[in-house]
């Protein structure tokens, strides 16, 4: 069940209304059918996997209670959920890599990845790695940790929230109230104007640049600026909306996003942007392998690791693993110049301008099908740019640019909206009209664009 369909604008308030009508004591009960109907709604069979990435990990929190079997629990679970996600996410992709290196032939199996996979797995590692720490008790109420790994509005696409968070908040007197409401559903609208009104806007013309057989340097130009805004608001959309429908459960997720674009550096850009993988990996990979505790060559050699597993993390593919590397590259050439953060409004914004260009220039690598297309879009951008025949190609008029430009421009605003900063009462009126205009192009389409993240 996606966020952007009609059932799900059914299944959110039935869910929310049975939460708050049942007993306190049921809640949990309430919420955690809620999750399962949510996820087994794309396929049933998906179940039985988080059911036995559940049973796993809290039985492996509750045996580390004996010292002499914390590290074999520890491995067990580990291995458990990095053998699950290798083989439904990058079984075939190894598979392939070794024909190409042996010569010989791979029949590819039709395995069908299952959503939110990478997502709960690393959940369920980051509680019973902080137990092994240490760091956490472990949850003897399965229900409650199911429901931490389960919980619907994050499942899918995340944030990946921690155990310490979460899971005191399920267990907390929670008592419905006006201002989580109010919240909650700002939040949503935030959410859904960036997904319908900006990002499924971006996405024909993205694609129509992206799979363009002799793409010149104007349409690639375009292309990956609209396709930086489309994924953008894309995941910070699914981020609202998931953040919003825990607002009117009376839970607070953590913020996924914080402005990402504004990044004056490198550094900055992977503080704001999708901050949960960015807190998981430095907590249980980057700071492990020695961090910037131990030495520029120890901290070049962690950041290094840290992107390429992120890049993996994101897809078996080569563009992916590639994006991770060029991220790493710039990170690690960007630690070891150490370049001051700037303090004049002037220098600033040439910080932003040129991270913002870095980071589309990875982004050409994220969004190409494949290694070869990748370096064809960029071989393009110091071609001659003809740029009446790009605009004629990708079929963007200027009632589009005009579109798409001032929802981009009204970003701020929203989020002034959303955050409670302003009453909003013309606010609510244009953003419902506008989310409103963007379902009915949707309808008359014949259908939208699904989530981006979802294939993580």
């Amino acid at each position: 069940m996606s966020f952007d369909s009609g059932e799900y604008l059914i299944f959110l308030p039935l869910t929310v209304c049975a939460h708050w009508l049942c007993p306190r004591h049921l809640r949990w009960a309430v919420l955690l059918a809620a999750s399962y109907l949510f996820y087994a709604w794309y396929d049933i069979r998906l179940s039985a996997l988080i059911l036995g990435v559940t049973a796993v990990s809290y039985a492996a929190a509750v045996g580390m209670e004996h010292a002499s079997r914390r590290r074999g629990w520890l491995i067990l679970t580990v291995a458990a959920c990095l053998g699950v996600l290798g083989f439904f996410k990058y079984f075939n992709f190894l598979g392939r890599f070794t024909s190409a290196l042996t010569g010989g032939v791979w029949k590819t199996w039709d395995i069908v990845l299952p959503v939110g996979i990478s997502f709960y797995t690393f959940q369920a590692m980051s509680y019973v790695i902080d137990v092994y720490r240490g760091k956490l008790s472990p949850e003897r109420h399965l229900g409650y940790y199911a429901l931490y790994l389960s919980f619907f509005p994050q499942l899918v696409a995340g944030p990946i929230e921690r155990a310490e968070r979460l899971l005191p908040q399920f267990r907390a007197r929670r008592e419905l109230s006006l201002d989580d409401l109010r919240i909650g559903f700002r939040l949503l609208l935030n959410g859904f104007f960036r997904k319908l009104v900006i990002a499924d806007l971006c996405a024909p013309f993205v694609q129509r640049a992206y799979s363009a057989a002799c793409p010149t340097g104007f349409a690639v130009l375009v292309g990956t600026v609209l396709f930086a805004l489309q994924i953008y608001c894309d995941f910070s959309g699914y981020s609202l909306i998931a953040a919003g429908s825990a607002r009117l459960l009376g839970v607070r997720l953590m913020k996924n996003f914080d402005r990402p674009y504004l990044a004056v550096s490198l550094g900055d850009f992977w503080h704001r942007w999708h901050i949960s993988l960015t807190n998981w990996f430095t907590d249980y990979v980057y700071i492990p392998l020695g961090g910037s505790r131990r030495g520029k060559v120890r901290q070049a050699a962690a950041t290094m690791v840290v992107f390429t597993l992120s890049g993996l993390w994101h897809g078996a593919n080569w563009t992916f693993l590639l994006w991770g590397v060029v991220h790493g590259t710039l990170l690690t050439v960007e630690n070891l110049l150490k370049p001051r953060e700037p303090r004049s409004a002037a220098g600033k914004w040439l910080g932003r301008t040129v991270t913002f260009i870095l980071v589309c220039v990875s982004w050409i690598f994220f969004r190409a099908d494949s290694v070869s297309t990748a370096v064809t879009m960029l071989a393009a951008l110091v071609s001659p740019w003809r740029a009446s025949a790009a605009i004629s190609a990708m079929g963007i008029t200027l009632v589009d640019v005009l579109t798409i430009g001032a929802a981009a421009a009204a970003l701020p605003l929203v989020d002034r909206f959303s955050d409670g900063d302003s009453n909003g009462d013309f606010t609510w009126v244009w953003l419902l009209a506008a989310i409103a205009w963007a379902w009915l192009l949707r309808l008359e389409a014949g259908g939208g664009n699904t989530f981006i993240y979802f294939q993580f």
